[in-house]
């Protein structure tokens, strides 16, 4: 298509201002909620929350397969970004071919649905306890990296199947390779992570084949596609890494960003201590108004129509799950945190065949922290001049620490850790 028949927008998310304006950015770009970016060789832009729900929705138009040089002449971009950031693996599930994605979800759902998170419940309560236990005599704790980062943390690899002592570790690796900017020195320091981390989950996937457990780690290392075709190794590790990097760092962006409003609005930190039957509610207006995972990329597999807008075959688009939570012409007082809103349609975990497999436990995981720092720690201060944010990622935004005081407590359970 002539770039003169597009609606043109000069869009550049890496750019040194969008970050800090990027609201009111997406606001102007919600006008022409379809629009052409011509940096990076050219994307489109999809901004609207109509047209955000019509391409997750449509997986058959507008794919997240990540295949560089794939046999159809298409290069499929996957979900991560534009331009794809150097290092990223494939993400195992998102990013799989349409009859892998399906086979992934079908041995996922029964750890991830509802039931299975009620059963795991009591451990991610008493893993949250015991890291408050740990800080709360002394009156201080980094929010971030002694609670909300932890927890998600031992919780995932406890349900994966990989050893939580190792909580640290993993963390280090997913927070450095999102929380910074590349090539910086935290981000090169994550990276080099990475090899060790693929070479211990291989000894892990030639024990639980050996030694068959019943984590999902047994189920990804016995899966046959089709009946037949085992996962290789290398597609283990990609799936691993898409639950264990989105499920510990998206779950820990948006715990911190709440902590961080709370800090702030003390109305509705007492509101949600008084009421904590509406802590549910909360959440999910924490998830609309934060939406930490902010934007996906897809790429147009045959010419189509969007939004007014012809797309042609193999032309990437950024989607803004942000800017679809912020459309005012779905949401009344869009661009303010209601704690009790309803009906709350928000798209902070995607929609259609790609929603995001891990909500229940996120929900889950966000109310129990939440719930622990407002009843044990009702009165911490963040002490905002020492936090720090994530740098430079227009596709995930988080706090990277949190200092915070309080009045200090007693331990509320027993001294040994329950992993």
């Amino acid at each position: 298509m002539d770039e003169s028949e597009r609606t043109v927008v000069d869009f550049d998310p890496h750019s040194q201002g969008y970050l800090g304006d990027r609201r009111a950015r997406w606001a102007e770009l919600r006008r022409c909620p379809v629009s052409f970016s011509s940096r990076y060789g050219g994307f489109w832009v999809v901004s609207g929350y109509d047209q955000v729900a019509q391409v997750a929705r449509d997986d058959g138009r507008f794919s997240s397969r990540y295949v560089p040089g794939s046999d159809d002449g298409v290069e499929y971009l996957g979900i991560t970004g534009i331009p794809r950031g150097r290092g990223i693996p494939q993400a195992g599930i998102a990013e799989a071919d349409p009859d892998v994605h399906r086979a992934l979800r079908g041995l996922l759902d029964p750890f991830l649905l509802l039931p299975a998170i009620e059963m795991l419940t009591p451990f991610m309560e008493q893993a949250t306890r015991w890291f408050v236990d740990q800080k709360i005599d002394g009156g201080a704790m980094d929010l971030v990296l002694d609670l909300a980062s932890p927890v998600p943390a031992v919780t995932i690899l406890k349900l994966v199947g990989l050893p939580c002592d190792e909580w640290a570790h993993y963390a280090e690796v997913f927070h450095g390779t999102v929380a910074y900017a590349p090539r910086t020195p935290e981000h090169e320091h994550a990276l080099a992570l990475i090899p060790n981390m693929l070479s211990n989950l291989r000894a892990t996937l030639a024990d639980r084949r050996a030694r068959p457990g019943t984590d999902v780690l047994t189920g990804l290392a016995n899966l046959k596609l089709e009946g037949r075709r085992p996962l290789t190794d290398e597609q283990i590790g990609s799936v691993v890494w898409n639950l264990v990097g989105a499920g510990l760092d998206a779950t820990t962006s948006l715990t911190s960003w709440a902590l961080h409003h709370l800090d702030a609005d003390r109305e509705a930190r007492a509101q949600l201590i008084d009421h904590p039957e509406l802590l549910a509610t909360a959440t999910e207006e924490f998830l609309r108004y934060f939406c930490v995972n902010e934007t996906l990329t897809r790429t147009v597999t045959e010419d189509t129509e969007l939004g007014g807008q012809h797309l042609d075959r193999g032309d990437y688009l950024m989607l803004s799950w942000l800017s679809a939570n912020l459309d005012e012409q779905i949401f009344d007082r869009s661009e303010e945190l209601v704690l009790d809103r309803s009906p709350n349609r928000h798209l902070a975990f995607g929609v259609g065949p790609h929603r995001c497999i891990g909500m229940h436990l996120a929900r889950a995981l966000v109310q129990t922290m939440l719930r622990e720092v407002l009843q044990r720690t009702p009165d911490y201060r963040v002490d905002r001049a020492a936090t720090t944010f994530y740098e430079g990622n227009p596709a995930l935004t988080g706090v990277i620490t949190m200092p915070a005081t309080f009045t200090p407590g007693r331990a509320a359970g027993p001294g040994e850790a329950p992993f």
